[in-house]
């Protein structure tokens, strides 16, 4: 039994207004400026307050009530009118989360940006951001989607690049080439959409080819490459761990907390486009169930296994990005590059319940669930990190942390927030982290289970899965322990302790920031029963495909057994014994002898930086290869375009302009009609025979300059 509910529409000013307050508050800091700071830093405060106290509004009355819609009416494709905004119970889960990041990052900025240079810039720049990734999470077609998306990517340009130095700038042009790669990928994904699902709503139209033609591989390779860009996922990853690094502390709080939740948003909504079915697929199953059984298991076996098989692709692309993003993470010694690599590996979790959702099809509740509270647990934890990191520096003037030590004495809130952080992110019991770790490893179950009880081929495979999920999270727990220990807990070296002495508090504005991020550690791991049943369980339930026991199920999980918590003592064995394998002469006080896990160098051709500038650079030397082949056809060419030319001069020399001068004009008239008649006799036919050559031929070239561009850039 799946629940398929009408969502019934009704009109709200709450979407139009969540864009115009930050939209208001860029004003106020562009009149504001460098000769009124404080008005301009109160200015992003109570815009962000407001946007996230309309959001909230908004998602009570979405989860209460249903979707809600501000038709703006300004872009008009076919017979609807596109860029419309609609609120569903997803785009205000998304929304709602982002809100509350937002407003605990301009609390932390309006101290924090008292160092900076340009501060007037940055708010202007965060807040347009906020407007375009609101945008993204208040609109129902992919069209829509893309345009806040492609507005969001822009406008966080100029946080990454912020203060301008080589590293900066280095970063944001690294940022800017995979945005635009990202963004050719969408678009390319988009129109076939489009062109295969009759529609860019997120729901493909009854009649469509969307769900059962052979061309949703390719739209779906786009797809999600489009949105994996911004999400961080592995191998499109390389932006992140320089962007994150680069920007100010509140900004890295909002590109690690909100917008790779943008692409994983994305991602997610394309995989929910198989399990919305249309009814007419429907009805087909229900005839052929009445014609009997085997025909109905014909009908629906096609569409089952597609689902399965890419949801099967994301969870294996979710462990190769959460693996490699822990793996990088350990061997950092920046704090911000570590926790910048953390979060590709997040994503890696947040992805892995997408796959989850997608493999077990409509009973895939608790992948999703699992996946949605792990996106708002990331938000709190990473955003807090970010913050703290920010106050490090702010206080510390260092973020090496080999080159700290001792900061609990001396920042005890800073450091009571961190290890909030910590204990939630290493999914310890009580921290946030931890409910949605068991809701994942309890989806990685069930399509375990349903594999094997299908005699699947792939239940080898998802088991495997399951182990790396498992390391990974003891890898999270071994880079966290090191991170917290090396920052505060350690005796700092005797060469790096003299310009720590006069370290105080932060100010009590970067405190009230990041100590709401870790209330929300502390509130999500304490009662999660109370967010699952009244803001997961009902989103989840909302989508259509998916089976109401199962969301059912979802909603009453419970989570503080001796059966869940005996898992996490395997991550916390491998966890520990990775940090006292890196740690352990500066826990005894003896001098190290052998490697350095903790200072490890990798090798450059094990990063992908260096394959993604080899690929680069042989695409552009194949581009000039057998050019000893091709120069006969050029001098060809030339030749006939000189020849060519000749013909035009003459007949315009010679013909055309005597006609002019001793025809009359209706002769004239006639023969550049018949002239135009029989060019396009000639011409169209051809140009629709080789449309599709031309737009392979325009792609290469699109192509190929933008890798010139990256190499350029890199």
């Amino acid at each position: 039994m799946h629940g398929e509910k009408i969502a019934v529409l009704s009109f709200s000013f709450l979407p139009a207004l969540a864009l115009l307050l930050p939209l208001l508050g860029a004003l106020g800091a562009a009149v504001g400026g460098e000769r009124r700071p404080r008005a301009r830093n109160w200015s992003a405060v109570l815009s962000t307050g407001g946007t996230l106290a309309v959001v909230a509004c908004a998602a009570a009355r979405v989860v209460g009530s249903g979707p809600i819609y501000f038709q703006l009416g300004i872009l008009r494709l076919g017979e609807r009118f596109s860029c419309g905004l609609e609120v569903d119970a997803m785009g205000a889960f998304f929304a709602l989360f982002a809100s509350i990041l937002w407003f605990a990052a301009s609390l932390h900025a309006f101290r924090y940006m008292d160092h900076e240079h340009k501060r007037t810039r940055f708010f202007l720049f965060m807040l347009l951001t906020e407007t375009a990734t609101l945008g993204v999470f208040m609109v129902q077609d992919f069209f829509s989607l893309y345009l806040f998306f492609e507005a969001m990517g822009f406008s966080a340009y100029l946080l990454v690049i912020h203060s301008e130095t080589p590293r900066a700038r280095a970063a944001a042009a690294k940022y800017m080439g995979m945005t635009v790669i990202g963004g050719l990928s969408l678009i390319g994904g988009i129109f076939l959409y489009l062109g295969y699902a009759g529609t860019t709503s997120f729901r493909p139209l009854v009649e469509s080819a969307w769900l059962t033609g052979p061309f949703k591989v390719a739209a779906l390779v786009l797809l999600i490459a489009g949105f994996g860009v911004k999400a961080g996922m592995a191998p499109l990853h390389i932006w992140l761990p320089d962007a994150h690094p680069a920007a100010p502390s509140p900004a890295s709080a909002l590109l690690s907390g909100v917008m790779i939740k943008a692409g994983a948003y994305g991602i997610l909504r394309t995989v929910l486009s198989f399990l919305q079915t249309p009814a007419a697929h429907g009805a087909e199953g229900h005839a052929a169930a009445a014609h009997g059984a085997e025909s109905a298991v014909h009908a629906a076996g096609g569409l089952a296994a597609d689902v399965r098989m890419l949801g099967f692709a994301v969870i294996w692309i979710a462990v190769v990005t959460m693996f490699i993003g822990m793996l990088l993470a350990l061997v950092q010694r920046d704090i911000k590059r570590t926790l910048a690599y953390s979060s590709v590996s997040q994503m890696g979790y947040i992805l892995f319940g997408v796959g989850c959702l997608g493999y077990l099809g409509a009973e895939g509740a608790m992948g999703m669930g699992g996946s949605l509270y792990h996106i708002i647990n990331h938000a709190f934890f990473k955003g807090c990190f970010f913050l703290a990191a920010g106050s490090i520096l702010f206080c510390a003037h260092e973020l090496d942390m080999f080159k700290l030590g001792g900061l609990w004495r001396r920042m005890p809130l800073t450091t009571m927030f961190w290890c909030l952080a910590a204990l939630g992110i290493m999914g310890i019991p009580l921290g946030n982290g931890f409910v949605s770790k068991t809701l994942l490893h309890h989806a990685v179950l069930e399509s375990h289970h349903l594999a094997e009880g299908a005699r699947l081929a792939t239940a080898g495979w998802v088991k495997a899965a399951e182990i790396m999920f498992i390391i990974t999270s003891g890898g999270t727990i071994g880079y966290i322990t090191k991170m917290t220990y090396y920052t505060f807990f350690r005796r700092p070296d005797p060469e790096h302790a003299s310009h720590l002495e006069h370290v105080k508090e932060a100010p009590a504005w970067m405190l009230a920031g990041t100590g709401l991020l870790a209330a929300g550690v502390l509130f999500n791991g304490l009662f999660p029963g109370l967010l699952l049943r009244r803001l997961v369980g009902p989103v989840v339930g909302t989508v259509p495909g998916l089976d109401v026991h199962y969301v059912e199920h979802l909603s009453h999980t419970p989570i503080f057994l001796w059966a869940n918590v005996k898992e996490i003592f395997i991550p916390l064995g491998i966890g520990l014994g990775l940090f006292l394998l890196g740690a352990w002469p500066d826990l005894l006080g003896v001098r190290r002898r052998g490697p350095d896990l903790f200072r490890l160098r990798l090798p450059r051709w094990l990063g992908v930086d260096f394959w993604y500038l080899a690929a680069a650079r042989n695409s552009l030397r194949l581009l000039f290869w057998g050019r000893r082949t091709y120069a006969p056809v050029k001098e060809s060419v030339v030749s006939l375009s000189k020849r060519a030319a000749s013909a035009a001069v003459h007949a315009v020399r010679d013909v055309l302009y005597p006609s002019l001068t001793l025809r009359p004009a209706s002769w004239v008239s006639r023969q550049a009609v018949q002239l135009y008649g029989s060019a396009r006799r000639e011409l169209l036919p051809r140009i629709r025979e080789y449309q599709g050559d031309i737009a392979v031929g325009a792609l290469v070239i699109a192509v190929s300059l933008t890798l010139f561009l990256i190499m350029r850039l890199m």
